[in-house]
């Protein structure tokens, strides 16, 4: 049994065990991937007994779709491949957002032209204000509809070799003009995928399939909001943290100890390739979870209890908390085992994006948060 780390005069020099890994991790973290729930792309994940060789499957896919930039991954029971984006879906898809914008202008703008006609009625026939008002809200009312038309116009030309026909429409029908848009992208979608199922069958014959089309645009959006989300959550922590402590050293050790944990675990996505999807930013929202956890248990046991000395507090939290710990890889790790075996995609990249940030918060914690913890409780016993 060892004895208590805490009780050597240099047990604040753990904390460049942490500090290294951050610095370590921060090199790796440009070269995390993007799945395609973020970056944008296609998707399938296939059921297969065939036996399946992922090189040959790359390269007939990129000579059988073009611009395809596959990637395959196998795993027992199946296969997942990664496309890039469509071109063309990913340009029309852009510019179906602007034909929404220009309908949208478009609806406005006619309100208030039926607005003005209504109150220049009567009395207010000759209002030279309102009918100045009615004259520039009719220019931006053909403004947007003239923009409405060369957008459809745009998605029509951009999707057309997707499309087994295409839609005529009155350029003065704006209500119309938007269907057609609707329509023409969501039967070039359509089409693309049933081309893209059917050369990929031609290469792996498979059971069953399931398909995840996300563009670039909606990816970039996903993307952003997750960074959103991550960055709350630790300005919800710390505040919370300092209103039970009342002071910032505690409160910054704690998010100290939540924020390495994500570095780190970040980091070793970017080391071994795993993904950044909408599962692994799962798996680091659960991972502030388990960090806040066991950062705040030695917080609460070395300032908030009474029994023996500070240093002999932390010892008895670290086993408690490796405990803890432990007991959580184990469960994480059969999750990762189960889920390879299984092929399931989400919990592989849950289990092992949580599997890094717990090994991390055996560190952070006990060699990281703890000393920083420890040593603010002994200066002010002192003081």
């Amino acid at each position: 049994m060892f004895g208590n780390i805490y009780q050597s005069k240099n047990y604040k020099l753990m904390v460049i065990v942490p500090l290294a890994l951050l610095l370590i991790s921060l090199y790796f973290i440009p070269h995390i991937p993007l799945d395609s729930s973020l970056r944008g792309g296609i998707t399938l994940q296939l059921q297969t007994n065939t036996s399946t060789n992922a090189q040959q499957i790359t390269s007939a896919l990129d000579a059988k779709i073009p611009g395809a930039q596959a990637s395959v991954s196998q795993a027992s029971g199946g296969i997942s491949i990664t496309l890039a984006a469509n071109q063309s879906l990913a340009n029309g898809q852009q510019q179906l957002l602007n034909s929404y914008g220009y309908y949208n202008n478009y609806s406005t703008w006619s309100t208030q032209v039926a607005g003005y006609q209504n109150a220049l009625r009567g009395a207010n026939a000759t209002n030279a204000t309102l009918e100045g008002l009615l004259s520039a809200a009719q220019a931006n009312q053909t403004k947007a509809l003239t923009g409405l038309a060369a957008s459809t116009a745009q998605i029509t030309a951009t999707l057309k070799p997707l499309l087994s026909k295409t839609y005529s429409y009155n350029q003065s029908n704006a209500q119309q003009m938007l269907n057609v848009a609707k329509n023409e992208y969501s039967n070039a979608s359509t089409a693309y995928q049933t081309f893209v199922v059917n050369q990929v069958k031609n290469v792996v014959p498979f059971t069953s399939y399931t398909y995840q089309d996300v563009t670039p645009t909606l990816g970039a959006f996903f993307l952003q909001q997750m960074q959103g989300i991550i960055i709350a959550s630790f300005i919800i922590v710390a505040i919370c943290v300092f209103l039970l402590f009342r002071t910032p050293v505690p409160a910054f050790a704690v998010v100290f100890g939540a924020g390495n944990d994500i570095i780190v675990a970040l980091g070793a996505m970017g080391l071994f390739g795993i993904p950044l999807g909408v599962a692994s930013i799962g798996g680091l929202l659960m991972l502030i979870g388990y960090s806040i956890d066991t950062d705040m248990l030695a917080a609460i046991r070395i300032i908030k209890r009474a029994e023996g000395t500070p240093s002999e507090r932390a010892f008895s939290t670290m086993k408690t908390g490796m405990t803890m710990t432990f007991a959580a890889i184990i469960s994480f790790s059969i999750l990762l085992i189960i889920a390879y075996l299984t092929f399931i995609p989400t919990y592989l990249e849950i289990a092992s994006v949580v599997l890094f940030g717990l090994i991390t918060d055996l560190f952070t914690t006990w060699f990281g948060n703890t000393p920083m913890i420890l040593w603010w409780k002994q200066r002010k016993e002192v003081q």
